[in-house]
């Protein structure tokens, strides 16, 4: 394809059905997972891997993210979930997923407001989601094959993955897409070893001739050996893009169990007051009780039954005092003071109402 042809389609070259169907077969899932793809396109090939493991016992949970709106739309329908939007702006949970299925465009970032330079969107991609996979988590990185020979991205390679293999596509679209695959287990711990072997591999990759002769097509490892894929049948708890309108989020919040505990703490608390006092209860205490709605409501049993309502009163008294001055003037001062009183009803059984105060 012409360089022109390349910028229309922005870099996007989904991953054929047929290298699909090989990558199952070099893949073992004993438990429930959690797939996920930050460049997924209509998320199709996602989906394949997904439904060929999904069972009751192993659920498949698969997760995409596509900046094309078309695409976006195609990926939903087939996808757990799915967002229209950069994934520069998505907010994801780190280490919760299973399985990275990552074939970025092949294309340079945009160039920004400060920004010296712009980067190969295969080694931001590349680093990018890496964290969000699961420690001992399986990559399945798929970039054309010179592409790998990248000082930045064979080193990093080379010193986060073990349990690697390097393939290239089978005779059937090898021809036309000159695209290879990375697999491996994501290491465990912050220090990690540099695999010289396999940076050395990976920096001989630009010639064409070499990748011919030393990478193996994924079509002949068919049998002879299997990665396995962990379990993360949760997925993320956050995985939402920071571009998402408000309403949107409605349904999460609402269902969250954070906004549950939310509610109940801002639930108003109910006194109540059962068996009788350690002490007698003096007037003053009662009044409290009263104004405060504490006894409010049935009170007594049979002829003895009775309603009460307590109301705390609270007004304004104003009061005026004169005061002669040295000089024989007067002077004259008013206060105002706020006045508390108690008022309380009761409804007997007969159906009088009362007022005690």
């Amino acid at each position: 394809m012409s360089h022109i042809g390349n910028k229309l389609r922005a870099g996007y070259f989904a991953t054929p059905e047929f290298q699909g169907e090989l990558l199952i077969k070099l893949l073992e899932i004993n438990s429930g997972a959690s797939f996920f793809d930050p460049t997924c396109g209509e998320g199709k090939i996602l989906n394949q891997l997904a439904a060929a493991f999904h069972t009751d016992e192993t659920p498949i949970l698969t997760y995409g993210v596509e900046l094309d709106n078309r695409r976006a739309a195609e990926a939903e329908k087939i996808l757990c979930e799915a967002r229209n939007a950069p994934i520069e702006s998505m907010v994801i949970s780190n280490n919760s997923f299973s399985l990275l299925l990552l074939n970025p465009p092949y294309d340079h970032t945009i160039k920004g407001i400060g920004d010296e330079k712009t980067e190969r969107k295969e080694w931001t991609e590349l680093v990018r989601n890496n964290r969000f996979l699961k420690e001992n988590g399986l990559i399945i990185y798929i970039i054309p094959s010179y592409r790998y020979a990248d000082k930045k991205i064979s080193r990093y390679l080379a010193s986060n993955f073990e349990n690697v293999g390097v393939l290239r596509f089978s005779d059937e679209d090898y021809d036309e897409y000159k695209q290879c695959i990375f697999i491996g287990n994501k290491k465990r711990g912050s220090v990690k070893k540099t695999n010289k072997k396999l940076l050395g591999f990976l920096q001989s990759m630009d010639d064409e001739e070499f990748v011919a002769r030393h990478v193996t097509s994924i079509s002949t490892l068919i049998g002879k050996h299997k990665w396995n894929v962990p379990g993360a049948a949760t997925g993320p708890s956050v995985f939402h893009s920071r571009l998402d309108g408000k309403s949107s989020f409605y349904e999460e919040i609402k269902n969250s169990k954070g906004f549950a505990a939310f509610k109940e703490r801002s639930r108003p608390k109910q006194l109540s007051i059962g068996g009788n006092p350690a002490l007698p209860i003096n007037q003053g205490q009662m009044a409290l009780l009263l104004a405060s709605g504490a006894i409010n409501g049935e009170i007594g049993k049979a002829e003895n039954y009775h309603l009460v309502q307590g109301l705390e009163l609270v007004e304004k008294v104003t009061s005026s005092e004169e005061n002669t001055n040295e000089n024989g003037s007067t002077t004259i001062t008013t206060k105002t003071r706020t006045k508390r009183s108690v008022s309380v009803k009761v409804i007997t059984p007969e159906g009088i109402v009362k007022k005690l105060v």
